[in-house]
């Protein structure tokens, strides 16, 4: 409640209670006299009467005067010195108060000034102190930033989430590339930023099969397990992604809780491999002409010993330009070769034991089948693990639905030509070969052509076989022939990353589910604060954004480098009034983005965020009356720092976004921009966080329920 209501408060009770009290007194004494003074008394009433009320109303004068001056010199300079003393000591240590109160508040102001001027000098003391014992720290951070940049691959870094924890320039890069042009199906590339999810880039299946591999790995007593997997983008790219886990040690024992990833951009390998096959096909269908006339010629010569010259002359150059030919193809065919990269390799090591417990409990997950594993200790095998997982899972998921197979035996076995075999065996329980033949034709994936690729074709391909046995009757078992691993070749799964950083730390390995949003810390969480500017202060009557600004704040760093700043073309014009204010000129929103294409970007960019605004509910109208015509929803959370302003200082004049900053030591910068603006509210909400846990508002929900009851949150647009 404001000073000025609890004055007008303070004074009615206090009129009611003088009025009260004379009333009473004057009643109690007429009930006391006899009826014959009563009667005396009532003539005399006209005369008597006045004077008390007058009297009553005298002293409500002069208490409503002293309660005013006791408001004036001493309550409110105390309600006001109070907050902007917890404003010192919790946001601004440079702020100083200034008071008009009575002469003992002035002077409690000197002494709370000297205090804080006392305090900042020590906190600057502690400040060089902290900022020397930094310097190596820093000098550390800036080799590791420079190792980071200087890395051929992008690198990211997430927790066992999934929530990116560190990315660096060339993985922002990749993932913001447009390769090709997505589908109008498909769902847009996802996001790189801190706290984002990793699946929004990748697709889950074969991070968390990785996972699992990794997972297994550790279990069998490998100190540095490491994989890698292919990934096709939406956007036409592919990408060549090794796996590295993060290690917590809990309760002596050794946890994944999370993991780095390293991307190597294939697709140029890939078209270069293309080109390749094309080169080769060429290279064939062009020498069998030759050689075909060629081998006319000397068949020619050969079936006609005794061949007249002119004739043989004519057949020998023949053989001359052709062999030429033969020549000159093998010649461009070699220049054109010299450009060709390594072959594309889909393939991964993988221990055999691990690959088979994973599939062993993919298969009792999914199809409740009793699955017994055998393998060679320390066999290695080369294969892409998930479509083997997916391939063998297929053909279990097969013989539950169409057979009464309750039971699989898989084993892997290496013979001394270094050729795996993989056998899936079903006792007593002899199956078609129509089954197995539909199995192996069955689509597992396409390449980049969009060419469905079954078992069979990518078995071929890696020049294995499938055989399924008894050959001429019902088969009980199938067997799949597998290129190995050298036993000389390095280990992959073995190698230690050397170089990977471990004094840093990141507060998202340990971050909550989104469930318990409402329950998180202010400090935890991330934002998305934005700002617009319209061509007016009424969106229910047409007005239009021209310019939306947005910048994301993860565990109270504000992330520079991850903004939305973009100017619109709102289809209509622009009041010289509303340009006066904004600055921007109709003439610089031709040809720019209109409200339907910029907002799939919003909504995109403060996915799992936090929306913060100052005045949010002028904002927010503007985005509520384009739903319909963009079908964006924006059903984020919204914190409203105007509404938090009048929550912690509910005895200042202002909570306009240049008073607040200004209280708040915020520099202003690029004041009615919309990115300018969003940056500004952003700083002013993380110094706020530190106010509003002075307040008790600690959690998300605390600070809901508290703007709520700001007098301010009944403000329409």
């Amino acid at each position: 409640m404001k000073p000025s209501v609890k004055y007008l408060v303070f004074i009615v009770i206090v009129s009611l209670a003088v009025f009260l009290v004379t009333m009473g007194s004057f009643a109690a004494s007429w009930l006391s006299l006899l009826p014959d003074e009563q009667a005396i008394l009532e003539s005399l009433l006209p005369k008597l009467l006045p004077y008390p009320m007058l009297g009553a109303l005298i002293l409500c004068t002069i208490v409503g005067g002293l309660v005013s001056l006791l408001f004036h010199y001493y309550i409110t300079p105390l309600l006001r010195l109070g907050e902007e003393t917890k404003l010192i000591s919790a946001a601004n240590p440079n702020y100083r108060i200034v008071t008009n109160g009575a002469k003992e508040i002035v002077n409690l102001t000197t002494i709370i000034n000297e205090s804080a001027e006392a305090f900042s000098k020590l906190q600057q003391d502690i400040h060089v102190q902290v900022r020397a014992s930094q310097n190596k720290l820093n000098e550390e951070r800036t080799r590791f930033a420079a190792l980071m940049s200087e890395l051929p691959n992008g690198v990211l870094v997430c927790n066992i989430d999934g929530q990116i924890l560190l990315y660096n320039a060339q993985a922002q890069n990749l993932f913001s590339r447009e390769i090709s042009p997505p589908d109008a199906d498909s769902q847009p590339q996802g996001l790189i930023g801190l706290g984002r999810s990793i699946f929004s880039l990748l697709d889950r299946d074969p991070v968390v099969h990785a996972l699992e591999l990794l997972n297994t790995a550790l279990d069998k007593g490998q100190a540095s397990p490491i994989t890698n997997f292919m990934v096709t983008l939406r956007n036409g790219q592919y990408l060549r992604v090794n796996m590295a886990p993060v290690f917590v040690e809990k309760q002596g024992n050794r946890k994944i809780s999370g993991f780095v990833l390293t991307l190597e951009d294939m697709t140029r390998q890939i078209e270069s491999d293309t080109r390749r096959d094309i080169l080769i096909q060429s290279l064939t269908d062009d020498i069998q002409v030759s050689l075909l006339d060629i081998r006319t010629a000397i068949s020619s010569i050969l079936r006609e010993p005794d061949m007249d010259r002119s004739r043989l002359d004519d057949h020998r150059q023949a053989i001359d330009q052709s062999s030429a030919a033969i020549q000159k193809i093998v010649d461009q065919a070699q220049i054109n070769y010299s450009t060709h990269l390594h072959a594309l390799n889909r393939l991964e090591y993988v221990m055999a034991e691990n690959l088979l417990e994973v599939l062993a409990s993919n298969i009792e997950a999914r199809f409740d089948m009793k699955v017994i594993t055998s393998a060679d200790r320390g066999q290695w095998l080369m294969l892409d693990s998930y479509s083997a997982v997916q391939a063998i899972s297929l053909l279990a998921g097969m013989l539950r639905s169409r057979t009464a197979v309750e039971e699989l035996h898989i084993s892997l076995e290496q013979d001394d030509d270094n050729l795996a075999f993989m056998t899936i065996l079903w006792p007593r329980q002899p199956v078609g070969h129509d089954l197995i033949d539909e199995w192996k034709k069955s689509p597992l994936s396409t390449n980049r052509h969009d060419e469905i690729m079954t078992l069979e074709s990518i078995i071929q391909k890696r020049h294995g076989e499938i055989s399924a046995y008894p050959l001429h009757s019902d088969a009980c078992a199938v067997q799949l022939t597998i290129p190995a691993l050298e036993h000389d070749t390095p280990q992959p799964l073995q190698t230690s990353v050397e170089h990977r950083p471990i004094s840093y730390e990141f507060d998202l390995f340990n971050q909550s589910g989104w469930q318990e949003l409402s329950q998180q810390k202010l400090s935890r969480l991330t934002f998305v604060v934005f700002d617009t500017e319209t061509t007016g202060l009424n969106p229910s009557e047409g007005d239009e954004i021209i310019q939306i600004g947005a910048i994301r704040i993860v565990n109270s760093q504000i992330l520079y480098h991850e903004t939305i700043d973009q100017l619109i073309d709102p289809k209509r014009h622009v009041p010289a009034s509303s340009v006066a204010i904004h600055g921007i000129e109709p003439h610089l929103l031709e040809g720019q983005p209109t409200i339907d294409k910029v907002l799939p970007h919003l909504q995109q960019f403060t996915e799992n965020s936090v929306l913060v605004a100052h005045n949010a509910a002028f904002d927010m109208r503007f985005l509520q009356l384009k739903e319909e015509a963009t079908g964006v929803i924006f059903d984020n959370p919204v914190l409203d720092t105007l509404l938090l302003s009048s929550v912690i200082h509910p005895n200042q004049s202002s909570h306009a976004l240049e008073g607040l900053a200004e209280r708040l030591d915020v520099h202003i910068v690029g004041r009615h921009t919309a990115l300018g603006d969003a940056i500004v509210t952003a700083e002013v909400l993380v110094k706020m966080i530190p106010l509003l846990e002075a307040h008790g508002i600690y959690t998300l929900e605390d600070a809901f329920n508290a703007q709520a009851s700001s007098p301010y949150a009944k403000q329409n647009y």
